[in-house]
């Protein structure tokens, strides 16, 4: 989208840490902010705490990229809320939302001739939080660990 963040290619890099809105609490813990590591996986600052969709060798090197951004968009924070209500009966009112997406993104080194696709949603409203994992049909193409491809 028009205004996500690019992590440049690499292999095994970090965003910088991104100041969120408000607090995300995970596990009991208020954080203020996260960072995107290409191997598929969010940081919470230096405690250890991590949210990981698809944790993998992820080489951007070669192909694919690794965008995010916050929103506070009436439409996604919509859709995302219809999500959480079908998948858990609660309504819930989001005040924004953390998108990370590994887009058509290769392996460890270099490999292109293969590529996932997949994205996380971190969502609250402020008592409550959710992450919500997406991975489009066929498009896993890797295996997460050992990539015999």
């Amino acid at each position: 989208a028009a205004n996500d963040t690019l992590l440049p290619p690499n292999n095994d890099d970090s965003s910088p840490s991104i100041t969120l809105p408000a607090p995300f609490l995970f596990f009991g813990t208020s954080y203020s902010t996260v960072s995107v590591n290409n191997n598929g996986y969010l940081s919470f600052s230096w405690s250890g705490a991590l949210v990981k969709p698809y944790l993998c060798d992820v080489d951007t090197r070669g192909t694919g990229s690794v965008w995010y951004r916050i929103t506070q968009n009436a439409t996604l924070l919509a859709k995302a809320a219809n999500n959480i209500r079908s998948l858990t009966g609660t309504s819930v009112s989001l005040q924004w939302l953390f998108i990370a997406t590994w887009d058509h993104v290769g392996y460890y080194s270099r490999g292109t001739n293969k590529t996932n696709t997949f994205q996380a949603v971190l969502a609250t409203d402020n008592i409550r939080s959710y992450a919500i994992f997406l991975y489009a049909d066929g498009l896993i193409q890797w295996p997460s660990s050992g990539a015999q491809v």
